[in-house]
């Protein structure tokens, strides 16, 4: 479908209209806080109310949710799939039924519009249609909207559910409004043929002396690559002889056992753990729309992977994680490589796992900034491919305890910025959610420290022994000589019913802590301060959630004794946390809320507790009031700990708690304590003497709120609340939501509460201003295809959305989608302000581009960031992408001077749909990285250029060029260029079928004439089929004006032997391949 042009009939303008108004509306009128605390347990469509683990998911969300269901005639949902355990083939559909029943349990008589999502690669097939891909031809009624849309009939509906090629669980979600249900079905491996491709060689080379005596030896200086994985020197290393064995093995064995092999004795086995395909390596766009990926990730040489139904054994990468809702006091969480295994039968479910290793765990956590990035982690040097990020919602009244952990994609969800390697996402993390909650981004991955290796092991069992109540044991040692660690964990799950569960569960941790000078074992939390040695504690936790039709109840109480040390617990050592909230429906109209919590820490003698009772109601369909009492009361001790100095956002400077990082701008990564879920105190600062702070903090609030449906989908709201005592004063939230689509609203809030205290903004201090817009959406995440972004027959959806893709977004029109966000916050640490603005376009299939603009300012820096991306399918040949990545930073004091990064890159690939004659990639960079308060400036352009030429049969031509210069500022005094080039040809003719001769030929000229070239003759013979034997003659040199004492020129032969195979090699007693076992067999039939 071409997308419709403005101006004509059925352009997209009526749709933009109320989005201009809104825009309007939102800036210019009072801002409104949902309220607060009412539904704790905010997940009706979960199969389990601890299925997101630990607390994730939960937080307060508008207390309208209840009345959101009241709207739509569906009382229920019910989806039956036909089978569980389904094989992950790609193509294979499932029968998925759907029932919309109304409040009699009746199948629902009129049309109701659903909308259906899956994630996990699957897709959807309606009724009548060919197609599961996005487009025209899927039945989707309104594409605009992120998931399918459908109007089912009669309250029944069949549909197809695709299966995705990776055996991983599927969630498929059906939602009308604010009734949702949703299952997961589990896929396992496809039990395929079996497919090999591999390959064994060996190279004999004898040269005139000892080339590595003259220069280091180079891959490509001659017809091949040097064999790295087997070589042994004769001579005096005049004579190397090198051998090489690399296959691919994935199919059927032994009946039901699918086996998945890679082996590359001659692979760089460099830190790299999950290595997989780097859209932004080598050429941007490369005219193929083939989808390439890793199946087989290993650091090491070898991968082996044996699966049997949903059980599986593996020898390679992989995660430590465990999914256990019940595990969360002794969760292991880390990125290794080496022996896993997984069993899941029946009751019983199972992992263990071993590595061998030198690396260690960091975990890096910092407040988000309202902005894309970059942001910087404090170490980097960190394993390639073992980093987790993730986006941590922390309990704006109890910070020490997480809401809401969302683990992110790279490529998709975030990316590395081109010149140090920075953080950048795909949209801006904003410094508070919707509820005003703190927003921060949380950094794990592993540094190799070198030294000897060490063991890694664990595991973990589970027996499910009823269907209401599973019991499991763990435990996990690593056996860091630097930082020895050791942890082992016992938990229960019980449903007591269909709408409560309750889980139970106890950890013990050993380690060392803050001993080695190195930091290897350093433990930055306040908890641990001034603390050293051998650490030995235990934790305990209990939680109990309830949800339906007329209740959400959440309560829980979490103990850790001193020594206690897991970083992936969500508890440190000395602290106590309880609580429960909750909120009844006592009718239709009225609702009642209440919530209790208590925080202890027994090292830094700290204790808060907060409490709220409160009710609203619905006086008409648009109108809602509500109100109630709060108290919050603190010790000393706790005031003390919020009112220290948090350390400067521009300078690092050493101090505690920050972290330095690395690249252009390492503002707003001040790391967090998960003591106090607060930014490391950097130190103390006095308080002014009309903010002194009291020998502890007593305060009663009564507080009123109302809510205001101005259109169907435009809602205001606002809260006034009264502190009552000592400096009381009135403090109030106002806001403004508008559903832009059925799940997805624009939201913006304005808070004035006290910037020092506790819970429901109560405290001591000079009111604050906090200001957030943004967007929220109930979408899956990743329950989209790539097909938005693929290019016509030009290059794959996953290629072009790695590198134009923006997320969070929200739809203007089909394939048309904006990025917005406006946040300040005001205090007595200073002022901050930030905003951006996006935009996407996917709607053509011959085009998709992208641009989005970002700027924060605080007290020390105004920051600009600026991304642009476009991808063009110039005709059926031509492909073309090009894109821009812009970094500024404004120092706001005297002595700074500004910086800017600048990356510009453009690439074109040439690849002919009817002929293969003639096909050539291109590239061209520009990067400027310019610190005039460093005296630097740097400006580097590339140019690369592959090409292929194949005229007839016998022929095959190829070249290469490349260019570089840099010109370059040092210690602001000094000018300095570099500039080299690099040609390089190859020629083969192919004599018979068995016989062919080459040449080649490849110079590199680099500052001043100096060249280095290599040029030779080869021929090749194939003696059998598969097996090619060549012999070359190569001349290898160095030549220079400036230093012809250093001239020289190595001649020597290569004698080479090749064999490539695939699975007919395993089949030599298969009649159908080996023909000599029934020479007589008549010719199979076409």
């Amino acid at each position: 479908m071409k997308p419709i042009k403005p101006g004509t009939p059925g352009a997209s303008l009526p749709h933009l209209t109320p989005v201009a108004l809104a825009m309007a509306l939102m800036q210019g009128m009072a801002m409104a806080q949902p309220a607060q605390n009412t539904t704790s347990a905010d997940v009706p469509d979960a199969t389990s109310l601890f299925e997101t683990g630990g607390q994730q998911g939960i937080g307060p969300r508008p207390f309208t949710s209840f009345f959101e269901r009241l709207s739509t005639p569906v009382d229920k949902i019910l989806i039956k799939v036909a089978g569980n355990n389904l094989s992950a083939d790609g193509v294979t559909g499932t029968d998925v039924n759907l029932q919309l029943l109304d409040g009699k349990g009746m199948p629902l008589a009129v049309d109701v519009d659903v909308t259906i999502e899956v994630d996990g690669g699957a897709r959807i097939l309606l009724p009548g249609r060919k197609t599961s891909e996005s487009g025209a031809d899927r039945g989707d009624i309104d594409r605009i909207q992120p998931g399918i849309q459908y109007t089912v009939k009669n309250g029944a509906l069949a549909f197809k559910l695709i299966a995705p090629y990776k055996p991983d669980p599927v969630t498929l979600k059906v939602s009308v409004k604010g009734v949702v249900e949703k299952v997961i079905v589990r896929y396992v491996p496809d039990l395929r043929e079996m497919l090999a491709v591999g390959l064994v060689e060996g190279r004999l080379r004898s040269d005139k002396f000892d080339p590595r005596v003259i220069v280091p030896v180079r891959e490509n200086d001659g017809f091949d690559n040097e064999l790295r994985g087997f070589t042994k020197d004769f001579n005096g290393g005049r004579t190397n002889l090198g051998a090489r064995a690399a296959m691919y093995l994935k199919g059927k064995v032994k009946g039901d056992y699918l086996l998945t092999l890679a082996y590359d004795s001659d692979k760089d086995t460099r830190k790299i753990l999950f290595q997989d395909v780097d859209p932004n390596a080598f050429y941007p766009v490369y005219g193929d729309s083939s989808v390439r990926g890793v199946d087989a990730q290993s650091s090491g040489k070898l991968y082996v992977r044996i699966d049997n139904k949903l059980s599986y054994l593996l020898y390679g990468d992989f995660t430590t994680i465990d999914a256990n809702p019940a595990r969360s006091l002794s969760q292991y969480s880390r990125s290794l490589s080496g022996l896993r295994a997984h069993y899941e039968e029946g009751r019983i479910t199972g992992n263990a796992f071993l590595a061998q290793q030198t690396s260690r765990q960091v975990i890096d956590e910092f407040p988000a900034r309202g902005v894309s990035g970059p942001y910087s982690v404090s170490n980097p040097n960190g394993v390639t491919g073992s980093e987790k990020v993730e986006i941590v919602v922390r309990d704006r009244n109890q910070t020490s305890l997480i809401l809401k952990t969302t683990a992110l994609t790279r490529n998709a969800d975030y990316e590395f910025e081109p010149f140090s390697g920075q953080i950048l996402f795909k949209s801006p993390v904003p410094s508070y959610d919707d509820q005003l909650n703190p927003v921060s981004i949380r950094v794990t991955y592993e540094v190799d420290q070198g030294g000897e290796k060490f063991l890694v092991y664990g595991g973990d069992a589970r027996l499910k022994l009823s269907d209401v109540l599973s019991v499991g044991v763990s435990m996990a040692k690593d056996r860091n000589p630097a930082a020895p660690y050791e942890i082992t964990g016992a938990n229960l799950h019980l449903k007591l019913s269909q709408h409560t569960e309750v889980i139970a569960e106890v950890a013990h941790t050993n380690s060392v802590v803050n001993t080695n000078a190195s930091g290897y074992n350093a433990n930055t939390s306040s908890n641990f301060i001034n603390r050293s040695g051998e650490m030995t504690g235990s934790a305990a936790r209990v939680e109990v959630r309830h949800s339906d039709e007329d209740m959400r109840l959440r309560g829980y109480a979490v103990r850790a004794t001193d020594g206690f040390n897991n970083t992936a617990g969500g508890i440190t050592g000395g602290r106590s946390e309880y609580g429960a909230s909750g909120a009844y429906k006592v009718n239709r109209r009225l609702t009642l809320n209440g919530e209790y919590i208590h925080s202890e820490d027994d090292i830094a003698d700290t204790r808060r507790d907060a409490s709220s009772v409160g009710a609203d109601l619905k006086l008409s369909d648009r109108l809602t009031v509500g109100g109630g009492v709060r108290r919050v009361s603190q010790n000393a001790a706790s005031l003390t700990s919020l009112t220290g100095n948090t350390c400067s956002s521009g300078t690092g400077g050493g101090s505690s708690g920050y972290n330095n990082g690395y690249g252009i701008n390492q503002q707003g990564n001040q790391q967090i304590d998960p003591a106090t879920g607060q930014p490391v105190v950097c130190s103390p600062t006095t308080l002014s003497a009309t903010t002194t702070a009291p020998v502890g903090l007593d305060r009663t609030s009564l507080y009123g709120r109302a809510t205001y449906r101005l259109t169907d989908t435009v809602m205001l709201s606002g809260e006034l609340q009264r502190e009552f005592g000592t400096d009381s004063t009135t403090l109030y939230r106002l806001g403004a939501d508008w559903q832009v689509a059925e799940k997805t609203r624009l939201y913006s809030r304005l808070e004035h509460s006290r910037s020092w205290g506790g819970a429901y903004g109560l405290g001591v201090g000079a009111a604050s201003d906090s200001f957030a817009m943004g967007i929220d959406t109930q979408y899956m995440q990743d329950g989209s295809l790539f097909s938005e972004y693929r290019l016509l027959d030009g290059d794959s959806g996953k290629t072009v959305q790695a590198a134009l893709g923006l997320r969070n977004g929200w739809r203007l029109a089909e394939g048309l989608r904006m990025l917005t966000s406006v946040e300040r916050v005001t205090g007595p640490t200073g002022n901050a302000s930030a905003a951006g603005v996006g935009l996407e376009y996917t709607a053509s299939e011959l085009w998709k581009g992208s641009g989005r603009m970002e700027w924060r300012q605080d007290a020390n820096n105004t920051n600009w960031l600026l991304t642009l991306g476009l991808a063009r399918k110039l005709d059926s040949d031509w492909t073309m992408l090009a894109r821009d990545y812009a970094n500024l930073v404004q120092p706001r004091t005297a002595a700074g001077s500004n910086k800017r990064q600048n990356r510009f890159q453009v690439g074109f690939a040439y690849r002919p749909v009817d002929n293969n004659k003639f096909d050539a990639l291109g590239l061209y960079e520009r990067k400027v990285d310019n610190d005039l308060s460093a005296g630097t400036d740097s400006r580097t352009d590339i140019i690369s250029l592959r090409t292929n030429y194949h005229p007839s049969r016998p022929w095959w031509l190829s070249g290469r060029y490349a260019y570089k210069q840099v010109n370059e500022l040092l210690l602001g005094t000094v000018n300095d260029s570099y500039r080299a080039q690099l040609f390089g040809a190859r020629v083969t003719y192919d004599i018979t079928n068995r016989w062919s001769i080459g040449a080649l030929f490849s110079v590199l000229q680099g500052q001043g004439g100096a060249r280095q070239y290599a040029y030779g003759l080869e021929a090749g013979y194939v003696l059998m089929d598969n097996l090619l034997v060549t012999v070359g003659y190569n001349w290898r040199g160095f030549s220079d004006k400036d230093l012809t004492a250093s001239d020289y020129t190595n001649r020597g032969w290569v004698l080479g032997v090749r064999y490539k195979f695939d699975e007919d090699l395993f089949r030599k007693n298969d009649p159908t391949v080996n023909k000599t076992l029934n020479p007589t067999a008549a010719p199979a039939q076409p």
